[in-house]
C-alpha cells in the first residue's frame, strides 16, 4: 500500500443509505483516509487510502471537490487530524472559559480546539492548518491526532506501547500503569531513521523487551519495521478494531491497517 491510493466499496452501498452512516476521516501529515460506517448493521460500506502525499492540504481540497462520497450527507461526520500544535492539560488546571491563555503554547493564533478525556483525566489542546481546517464542513466535528489510540488505550495492556505507521511516518502512545505517559509523532522514511527513534524511545521511556507492543496501520509481518522492532520487544501484537464492525471489504485485506481510522468511530 505504500505510496498509492485504495478504493474499496460495497457494491450494494447507495447514496441515499449515508444518512444512516457516519463518514469517518483521518488526516495524518502525509496520508489521508476515510471510512463509510452504517449505524444500524455496524458494516463498512467503503474505505479509502492514501498514502505517501507530499501535499496532504492539497490531495484533500481536490478530494472534497471531486469525490462524490464525501459530499453526501451523514449523520455524522468524525475527522482526526494530525497537528504538531497540541497540548495535554489535567483536569484540574483546565480553564474552559478562556482557551486564549493556551495560545502560546500551542504555537498558533488560530482557533483552539479542546477535547477533553473524562477516562484519562485529561483534555487535549489543538489548533490546526488552515489550509485542512477550510476543507471541513460546520457538521465536521474534529479531534486531534491522538485521540483514536487514546480511544483503545482502555483495550490494551497496563503497560504499553501502541504505535500506529503510515508509509513514511508513525504516531506512538505509551502507557504505564493505565495513565497516558507519552504521545507523540514522527517522520520515518526508512527503517534506519525508525529505529533511530525507536531507540531514542526505549531510552527516554526506559522500555524493556518484555513491554507488549501494539502495532495498527501501514505494517506487515516481517517488513523491516517489523523486523527492527523484533530486534528490542519480543512481544508484538497486531491490533485490529475494537468495534464489531462487518465488512466483506476487509476480508482479503490486513484489518489492522484500518485500526486506526475504524478506532475514530469510539471517539465521543
Amino acid at each position: 500500500m505504500s505510496k498509492n491510493s485504495l478504493l474499496l466499496i460495497d457494491p450494494n452501498f447507495k447514496a441515499e443509505a449515508s444518512v444512516n452512516c457516519h463518514l469517518l476521516l483521518k488526516i495524518t501529515n502525509d496520508s489521508f483516509s476515510y471510512a463509510v460506517v452504517s449505524k444500524d448493521s455496524e458494516e463498512i460500506n467503503l474505505i479509502f487510502d492514501k498514502q505517501g502525499s507530499d501535499a496532504v492540504e492539497k490531495d484533500l481540497k481536490t478530494a472534497f471537490e471531486t469525490d462524490p462520497y464525501l459530499s453526501l450527507n451523514y449523520s455524522a461526520v468524525k475527522v482526526t487530524v494530525h497537528t504538531s500544535n497540541f497540548i495535554f492539560v489535567p483536569d484540574e488546571w483546565f480553564d474552559a472559559e478562556n482557551l486564549s491563555v493556551y495560545s502560546k503554547y500551542l504555537g498558533s493564533e488560530g482557533k483552539i480546539y479542546a477535547k477533553h478525556n473524562e477516562e484519562l483525566g485529561f483534555n487535549t489542546l489543538f489548533s490546526l492548518d488552515n489550509l485542512v481546517e477550510q476543507q471541513l464542513t460546520e457538521k465536521a466535528i474534529v479531534y486531534p491526532q491522538s485521540a483514536p489510540l487514546l480511544a483503545v488505550s482502555s483495550h490494551l495492556a497496563d503497560h504499553a506501547l501502541l504505535i500506529d505507521f503510515t508509509s513514511s511516518s508513525f504516531n506512538v502512545l505509551y502507557l504505564k500503569d493505565k495513565k497516558v505517559h507519552f504521545q507523540n509523532h514522527y517522520q520515518s522514511e526508512t527503517a534506519e531513521e525508525f529505529n533511530y527513534f525507536l531507540l531514542l524511545l526505549i531510552e527516554q521511556l526506559a522500555l524493556n523487551e518484555t513491554i507488549p507492543v501494539y502495532l495498527q496501520g501501514i505494517i506487515n509481518e516481517d517488513d523491516d519495521y517489523y523486523n527492527c522492532l523484533l530486534k528490542y520487544f519480543n512481544q508484538l501484537y497486531f491490533f485490529f478494531p475494537t468495534e464489531k464492525q462487518n465488512s466483506e471489504l476487509l476480508a482479503d485485506m490486513p484489518k489492522h491497517y484500518f485500526s486506526g481510522l475504524l478506532a475514530l468511530d469510539l471517539c465521543e
